[in-house]
């Protein structure tokens, strides 16, 4: 029994890890003084709505993990400090969203400070050739399925990817991958309100996908 129950905890840990994968996306930065440029030491960075935050280090730095896609309100928070808050952070499958604050010496009854964020023109850790389309997005294509977005993608025609068949292109959601075991072709029959984000890749995949020949669409459906 005691074989099978430490076995069963393996088995857990080791599903636990794979859901993670290629499904969230994390939010790093670095938060300083605005008039001394010095970094400031446990500053609380919270999501608006989320569970989930981080506090900066002695370096100035935060991390947080396991954010879901999406845009988001980044709120920064530090005593002697006034509050910043950065709208419109765009957080992507398996991508880092870098957010630093400049913080201002402020009274502790002065006013927060909302910052809209711009994203940078290139992605400094995307090394592959890909696509991410988030609901907005998606609601303004002329399309009533899945497939019919993934044809829309440079390269790509119906589920031919790069001049491959069907059965070479992966389909995840949530981690999972969808597929009929008898010839590999991809399950693509999932409603489009209920994704949250797609992401689409044609090219340098990472290893923790597998053996992915062709393309890559991995999807995270929304909450609730």
């Amino acid at each position: 029994m005691r074989v099978i129950s430490v076995c069963l905890l393996f088995s857990c840990l080791f599903s636990s890890n794979l859901l993670g994968t290629g499904t969230t996306g994390k939010i790093t930065g670095t938060i300083t003084d605005a008039k001394t440029g010095e970094k400031l030491i446990g500053v609380n960075v919270t999501i608006e709505g989320q569970p989930i935050g981080g506090s900066t280090n002695v370096d100035g730095y935060y991390v947080i993990l396991n954010v879901q896609p999406g845009s988001f309100k980044v709120r920064a928070s530090y005593i002697g400090y006034a509050p910043l808050v950065v709208e419109n952070v765009r957080v992507s499958i398996d991508q880092t969203t870098v957010v630093d604050f400049s913080m201002t010496e402020a009274a502790i009854s002065a006013q927060e400070v909302v910052v809209i964020a711009t994203r940078p023109v290139v992605q400094r850790d995307v090394s592959a050739s890909r696509a991410t389309l988030n609901t907005s997005e998606v609601e303004n294509l002329p399309v009533i399925s899945v497939a019919s977005i993934v044809g829309l993608q440079a390269g790509i025609q119906g589920l031919s990817v790069r001049g491959g068949t069907s059965d070479q292109l992966a389909f995840q959601v949530n981690g999972f991958t969808l597929r009929d075991e008898r010839d590999n072709t991809p399950y693509t029959g999932i409603a489009l309100t209920s994704i949250q984000e797609y992401q689409i890749q044609t090219g340098g995949f990472n290893a923790e996908y597998g053996n992915v020949r062709s393309g890559l669409v991995n999807a995270v459906t929304k909450e609730g």
